[in-house]
Order: structure tokens, then C-alpha cells, then sequence
């Protein structure tokens, strides 16, 4: 059987056009993920460490003598976190922070995670920990807890909550510590 000539043409336009939707359907999906020249993700992909960081700037502000997350360079350090835990859970992590970043919409507001500002992204973590998607609230707490977790685990928050810190006398990273800083170029 032959394809008629002008329906092969007209095959061709179309599957053509498809891919080319599909391109720039993909390249909008991507959009906007750009890392700062000190960030270097390891275990979470570039757009994956975005809405960690976004996260972070959302749950971390620098309020008096508390330092930003941001400052303290937690996305980093959830990077490494991420890194060192089993596959399962930082696959299972990062499929959770593709659904936060997608999902502002069922909540009522506008964009993604990544594009709000961070007192909206705040409000929009909020309607998650508190709404009845229960999937979304698990990662959300999950990585609330972590963050959360990781910024007052930095001595520089000590002091503004009081704490005079740890009774032992020089902390003692674990070996894979040592390892994430090799491979993210920072030495020991």
C-alpha cells in the first residue's frame, strides 16, 4: 500500500508540529531553574535543588539575630542529605518536590513553587500542610522536618535561640561529609 503523496505532506506537517509543541511544552516545563555560581547539586537535580532553595527561602527568612537558611547555605545541605540516604527515600524526595513545585494551582494560587515570592510560597506551604491531599502533606512535612532539622543543627543559630551548643568539644563528621565536600569542590 502507498501513501498518497499529499497525505504523506500533510502527515509530515502535523507530526511536526506535534514534536515541535512537545519541544516548547517541554522547555517551559523547564524553565526558570537556574543555579547560583556557588551551588553545585549532587544528588538533586538543577531544577529539583531550585525548589529546595525555594523552600528554604520560604521556611527560613532572617528574622533579628536568626541568620536566612539561605545564608547558611541549607539547600546545600539538603543536597547532601539527600545524597547520603538510601535511593529509595531521595527518589521518593525528589518526586515529592516535582509535585510541590507543580501543584500551587489546586491550592488556589497562581505559578509554581519556584516563582513565588517567598512569604507566597509560605502562605502556599501552609494550604498543603493543612489541606486534604495527603501525599502532598507527607512530603511537605517531610521536608519541612529536614530543613528544619538542618537550620538549628547550624551553630550559627545557636546564640539567637540560646543555646550554648553540644556538650562534646569538637564535632566529628561523618566520612560521607567528607566525601560530598570533595565532590562538590569545597575540600574539607
Amino acid at each position: 500500500m502507498t501513501l498518497p503523496r499529499r497525505r504523506f505532506l500533510g502527515l509530515g506537517i502535523v507530526s511536526g508540529a506535534l514534536f515541535a509543541t512537545g519541544g516548547l511544552g517541554l522547555a517551559w516545563f523547564r524553565a526558570g531553574y537556574a543555579l547560583e555560581s556557588h551551588e553545585r547539586p549532587v544528588a538533586l537535580t538543577s531544577k529539583e535543588f531550585v525548589i529546595v532553595r525555594a523552600i528554604v527561602r520560604a521556611l527560613c527568612p532572617a528574622d533579628g539575630e536568626l541568620p536566612s537558611g539561605d545564608s547558611l547555605g541549607l539547600a546545600q545541605r539538603v543536597d547532601e542529605e539527600v545524597w547520603a540516604a538510601d535511593p529509595d527515600v531521595a527518589r521518593d524526595l525528589a518526586w515529592g518536590l516535582q509535585l510541590l513545585e507543580h501543584a500551587p494551582r489546586f491550592y488556589g494560587m497562581r505559578g509554581r513553587l519556584t516563582a513565588m515570592t517567598p512569604d507566597d510560597a509560605r502562605l502556599y506551604l501552609e494550604k498543603v500542610l493543612l489541606g486534604p491531599r495527603e501525599s502532598l502533606r507527607q512530603v511537605a512535612i517531610a521536608i519541612r522536618q529536614l530543613v528544619t532539622l538542618l537550620y538549628y543543627a547550624n551553630a550559627a543559630t545557636w546564640k539567637a535561640i540560646g543555646y550554648d551548643g553540644p556538650l562534646i568539644s569538637q564535632a566529628v563528621p561523618p566520612d560521607s561529609h567528607k566525601k560530598y565536600l570533595t565532590l562538590i569542590g569545597s575540600g574539607s
